[in-house]
């Protein structure tokens, strides 16, 4: 495997701009408001051990206020584990109102940025949540049934597997499941994947682990906006900048979640590993601001000479596989976080391996923006893909 080091130029240069840009995109998708007791107590609780079903099981379900047009529901359906288990995942369908077509309506997938681990952070606690994600007005006027998730660990037992690209395609391909198999929803097998941020990264390993995980699933197409693809140069990078410590820790974490071999002790320093309780309790905009002015370095390893770090890390970098469907990649040239170089060695990755990918840049938009900026393409690339026309091929020029 290819070993980086702390010292790499791009990975350097995105780290030394996180926190700013790591809040600014926790605002954007961080929906999760103070739940009330019961929701927390009710909802959102799970039978222990949890009595198994296929994936995509619905749980329960309850209605939520819902855009013009549309029906929503929160939802808790079955996913499985990196391990193996079968394990609560929340999240929210939103369906058009009236009857759906023969076959059934096309699922997008939403995947969302980074919020943090703790359960207080699961998106799907906001009272407004369906009227709030992205594209959801034009989405629901087109037909479409939009199906997002919490992912595992967020707002449901465990802690949140973060970054962990299994974990987390998982409880987005799960969540189409879900829509398909909730009364009124209306959803049909066509699925397509939009994901931001995090979600970015999400989105691409959903697309390339479907065939695998959930052959029934028409995937035609994965939009990534922004991904956090390439955590090989991002996590290991992240050890040298004293500002990006609370992401290292989240990282560390999130990863310890899915695999418990992967001991923080073994990378973080004791000072990191002390406070690092705190993801368990506080979302991401407030881990961020716990570790900044750390005055010692969180990493007294590097990741990549530590066993399993380094073959964990590798696993969770999209573009190993083939991409699993066409993709659309749309980026920011203003983004400080995912800075573009990062998407351009994504997409030159992806064309070696002889995937399709649109790739689109937008002067001005930043790691937030890049979502208003690129509505009428992402729109416009999911409607072709459902009706079965080709894309743009960036790899062909």
């Amino acid at each position: 495997m290819l070993r980086r080091h702390f010292s790499h130029p791009v990975a350097r240069s995105i780290m030394l701009r996180l926190p700013t840009v790591l809040v600014a995109a926790t605002a954007l998708t961080l929906l999760a408001g103070t739940a009330s007791a019961r929701q927390a107590r009710d909802f959102y609780s799970v039978a222990d051990p949890l009595p198994s079903a296929p994936p995509g099981t619905i749980i329960r379900s309850e209605r939520i206020t819902a855009p013009d047009g549309a029906t929503a529901w929160r939802v808790l359906y079955h996913s499985e584990s990196v391990d193996g288990r079968d394990v609560a995942v929340s999240g929210v369908i939103v369906a058009p109102d009236g009857k759906a077509p023969k076959g059934g309506r096309p699922v997008v997938a939403w995947a969302h940025g980074t919020t943090g681990l703790a359960d207080s952070c699961a998106p799907s606690k906001a009272d407004d949540v369906a009227s709030r994600l992205p594209y959801v007005d034009a989405m629901v006027q087109a037909g479409y049934v939009v199906a997002a998730t919490d992912y595992e660990g967020l707002g449901t037992p465990g802690l949140h597997p973060y970054l962990v690209g299994e974990s987390e395609s998982r409880g987005v391909l799960d969540a189409a499941r879900a829509a398909r198999a909730l009364d009124g929803a209306g959803a049909g097998k066509d699925l397509l994947v939009f994901g931001h941020s995090q979600g970015g990264h999400a989105a691409l390993f959903a697309g390339e682990l479907a065939a695998q995980y959930a052959p029934e699933e028409r995937l035609l197409g994965v939009v990534a906006a922004a991904p956090a693809a390439d955590l090989d140069v991002i996590l290991p990078a992240a050890g040298a900048i004293e500002q990006a410590a609370g992401f290292v820790v989240m990282g560390a974490k999130g990863f310890q979640a899915a695999y418990p071999q992967a001991d923080p002790a073994a990378v973080l320093s004791p000072d990191a590993v002390a406070k690092s309780g705190i993801v368990d309790e506080k979302c991401a905009g407030a881990v961020v601001k716990a570790f900044a002015g750390t005055s010692t370095a969180v990493v007294a390893h590097n990741p990549q000479d530590v066993a399993p770090w380094a073959d964990l890390i590798h696993a969770s970098s999209a573009g190993n596989r083939p991409a699993g469907a066409p993709v659309l990649v749309v980026q920011g040239e203003a983004d400080q976080l995912v800075l573009r170089p990062l998407s351009d060695g994504w997409v030159q990755k992806a064309c070696a391996a002889g995937d399709v990918v649109d790739y689109r840049t937008y002067p001005g938009a930043d790691h937030a923006g890049i979502i208003s900026a690129a509505r009428t393409d992402v729109l416009d690339w999911l409607a072709t893909r459902v009706k079965g026309e080709a894309v743009a091929n960036a790899c062909s020029t």
